[in-house]
């Protein structure tokens, strides 16, 4: 999962140690641990120096994340359910856009972590990496990721079938939307309705015509091209690099096109994809709705619409996609293997955690035994009154990870800003845009074929 605190200017990294005592003692909550090694002044391939994470030192299990929820799991669940480890858990939390920065120089030495959380955007790179531990020898919890999605467990293992990380959660999305602006501009009563409406892109379009002519022009049909290039790019038949070579997916022009017409036709806000404009809508009249995965309606959307709060209702919207998640794995330079795989079978396979953790954050776990239990109990205030997490579940098994490739972060980010935005605005042609995209490319991956 994304960070969720970045945008509220998380700019900072904790480490926190979470000592679990061998005396029977309860977990030490909290404590802030200096390590038993010094800091390590570490230098980028740019020749960037900074001090890395501490770590924990020998008999400290040292992990690595870019998400806050690794402490709330291993802290408040974990370490309840086994107090009495006989070693400590090193938690160094690292903001989304440093992690890969500060983990990338260490990764593959003795100054690495034991285990990493890695986001979808780069998770890949590390599982491709040849540097994590082959987690298929270990039976329980292969055992355990039998009922575990395929697609979770596909972007987990790298192309020689070795299965080297796993996550606790599945990140289907969706397109949220306000229900008082449905009825009052487009006549729309139900979710059924509004899926009706929009369940291809061209219903997109013709419904935010519809929206910008009965509103005057006074709601947008969404805030950003982030609410396109999302359902866009995960609903794609191909990944970026196919057998060594850039793939341009038929989905991406279409993307380009709806993304410009929107923009020509004043049917989107054009806001910065998460900036100050795109959250502070939440809270407005101007846009109908927002393209958000599971997490996305829990740490943006909700602390973001207060005063809407309650007018809120999801759909499936005009392709299924996801977005985001978090996988883990172990480093092979890692002296406490054994216990890093204990912990990652108990977050990734253990029944029991996943349904309390499905149930008290509303998160979609990857266990289908354990969705399949509790997606009938849920009423989601927020949205209404709506079951979230029922239409998330029928919304897992259109996910395809075979699209998911170590290239993603840095070749989807090189398409938004070359090609997406500037021809959307309509600085240059498509041609023009295109072509900026693959010279791109092929200057970062200088080993790709790019026709």
């Amino acid at each position: 999962m994304l960070n969720k605190k970045w945008f509220l200017g998380l700019a900072t990294m904790s480490a926190l140690t979470l000592a679990a005592c061998g005396n029977g003692g309860a977990a030490d909550e909290g404590t802030v641990d200096e390590g038993t090694t010094d800091e390590e002044v570490v230098e980028t391939e740019d020749g960037e120096e900074f001090e890395a994470p501490t770590t924990g030192g020998e008999g400290v299990l040292d992990v690595w994340t870019f998400t806050d929820e690794a402490s709330t799991m291993i802290n408040d669940y974990y370490l309840e359910e086994f107090p009495d480890l006989g070693y400590e858990i090193n938690i160094s939390e690292i903001p989304t856009e440093e992690f890969e920065t500060q983990l990338d120089p260490v990764f593959g030495t003795d100054s690495a972590p034991d285990v990493i959380f890695a986001e979808q955007a780069f998770v890949k790179k590390y599982v491709e990496s040849g540097m994590l531990v082959d987690l298929g020898q270990y039976d329980d919890l292969v055992n355990g990721a039998e009922a575990t999605y395929e697609y979770v467990k596909e972007i987990g293992t790298q192309e020689d079938t070795t299965f080297v990380m796993n996550s606790w959660q599945t990140t289907p999305g969706a397109f949220f939307y306000r229900q008082d602006l449905a009825s009052e501009y487009l006549g729309i009563e139900s979710p059924e309705d509004m899926q009706a409406a929009i369940n291809d892109w061209d219903g997109f379009l013709e419904t935010a015509r519809e929206l910008k002519e009965a509103s005057d022009g006074s709601v947008y049909m969404v805030s950003s091209r982030g609410d396109l290039n999302h359902p866009y790019y995960m609903s794609r038949e191909q990944g970026w690099v196919v057998d060594g070579e850039l793939v341009i997916d038929e989905q991406l022009y279409e993307l380009l096109d709806t993304a410009k017409t929107m923009v020509d036709e004043g049917l989107m806000m054009d806001a910065d994809p998460q900036g100050e404009e795109y959250f502070a809508a939440m809270n407005g009249d101007e846009v109908l709705g927002y393209s958000l995965p599971t997490w996305g309606m829990h740490f943006w959307l909700k602390p973001n619409a207060d005063e809407t709060a309650g007018n809120w209702r999801m759909v499936t919207g005009p392709t299924s996609y996801f977005r985001g998640g978090t996988w883990i794995g172990i480093t092979q330079t890692s002296d406490m293997q054994d216990e890093a795989a204990d912990l990652i079978q108990w977050l990734t396979t253990s029944e029991d955690f996943m349904t309390t953790w499905a149930e008290d954050t509303g998160d979609v776990v990857s266990n289908e035994n354990v969705v399949e239990s509790v997606r009938g109990d849920y009423e989601e205030e927020f949205l209404g009154g709506q079951n979230h997490y029922d239409a998330f579940a029928d919304a897992i098994p259109a996910i395809d990870g075979s699209i998911i490739t170590e290239y993603d972060q840095t070749i989807s980010g090189a398409f938004d800003d070359l090609a997406l935005t500037p021809y959307s605005k309509g600085e240059i042609t498509q041609e023009e845009a295109i072509e900026a995209f693959k010279l791109e490319v092929q200057n970062l991956y200088p080993n790709l074929q790019v026709d």
